[in-house]
């Protein structure tokens, strides 16, 4: 018998398993969606807060506060994908609660990015650090907030959840690796797609006239991809389409992440071809490491993809995602996670 409980902020499942089926818990949130995480976070509109957002964060269960360097002088479309993004983590199903920190001067102004936040139907509080009358008295002030986001939070009930609940974001990065470690991701999507659940594909896009990403190729195109029907949306955009959706997304694996969970992937595939292991402040990040290269980091990735992989593949990094919705992944016990914003213009 599958039973709910809760542990913290995620729930636990006691039976022994099947390691490829969900049986997990989630939070079924005010408006009918289901979070596998229990986030409250604290989003800084502009650089300048982000030491006071920390602060209000610290020692908060399930608090996370993140940081980014936008927010100040950015003009036309540069602010309002600040602003979209900022607005879709803040109302991201993981997410139980939004503070909204505001120096008070910003060109992203954070009572707009509250209201904006608010306007989704998320739990969502305020706090000007000059309105407060100096950051000592805001950061009160925003612990106060975060412990009533934290009671009205608590009456979110715990559910079982299905694949069929879940949005599951994937980089790009698989689709240019080498075709024997490719059709595992494409076997994996098959998978996913199977068992209802919705797969939201970052996609390499073409650059705007501003340095945007507006335009994807085909999925007749991509390898792996190609014969499925699929919807496209815009980057960083929260969206209701079922089945397959792509993503057009800058090349950079952060913004990708940041972009996949703006959309609302619950938990995010993430291809280990460079660079570290990086988490996301809201969604769990699972990584396939791409041997040879990732063997370095096998103690820190979720699973290993070798050069030929056995038939077995799929299913062991399908079982990791499953594992996600229970229990942290490495990079959240290390307590790492990053974003990125990307600009489309040169900002003043």
């Amino acid at each position: 018998m599958f039973t709910c409980t809760m542990s913290g902020a995620i729930g636990r499942e006691q039976a022994v398993r099947d390691p490829m089926s969900l049986e997990a818990c989630g939070r079924r949130r005010p408006g009918g969606a289901v979070g596998v995480r229990h986030h409250f976070l604290v989003i800084p509109s502009v650089l300048c807060a982000a030491q006071a957002a920390h602060m209000m964060a610290e020692g908060i269960p399930g608090g996370v506060a993140i940081e980014h360097q936008h927010g100040c002088s950015q003009l036309g479309g540069d602010a309002r994908l600040t602003e979209q993004i900022l607005t879709g983590l803040g109302t991201h199903p993981n997410v139980a609660g939004t503070l909204v920190v505001s120096l008070g001067c910003e060109t992203v102004q954070g009572i707009l990015l509250h209201r904006a936040i608010q306007h989704r139907g998320q739990r969502a509080e305020f706090v000007g650090i000059q309105q407060a009358g100096g950051t000592l008295a805001a950061t009160q002030a925003g612990r106060e907030a975060l412990v009533r986001l934290r009671d009205a939070a608590s009456a979110d009930p715990v559910v079982p959840i299905s694949w069929g609940d879940l949005r599951v974001g994937i980089e790009a990065t698989w689709l240019s690796i080498r075709p024997a470690q490719a059709a595992v991701f494409a076997r994996v999507i098959d998978d996913l797609l199977s068992r209802g659940a919705t797969v939201i594909q970052a996609v390499p896009a073409a650059e705007g006239g501003g340095g945007g990403v507006v335009d994807i190729a085909p999925v007749s195109s991509l390898p792996g991809l190609d014969g499925r029907r699929a919807e496209t949306i815009s980057y960083a955009t929260p969206t209701i389409a079922a089945g397959l959706v792509l993503m057009p997304a800058p090349e950079t694996r952060i913004a990708q992440k940041t972009g996949l969970a703006a959309a609302g992937a619950h938990v995010i595939l993430s291809p280990l071809v460079d660079g570290l292991p990086a988490g996301c402040p809201v969604a769990p990040v699972v990584h396939v490491g791409i041997a040879p290269y990732a063997r370095s980091f096998a103690g820190d990735v979720e699973a290993m993809l070798d050069e030929e992989p056995g038939p077995g593949a799929a299913q062991v990094a399908l079982g990791a995602l499953a594992a996600a919705c229970r229990d942290e992944t490495a990079t959240e016990l290390l307590g790492t996670f990053e974003m990125a914003i990307h600009r489309i213009a040169p900002t003043m």
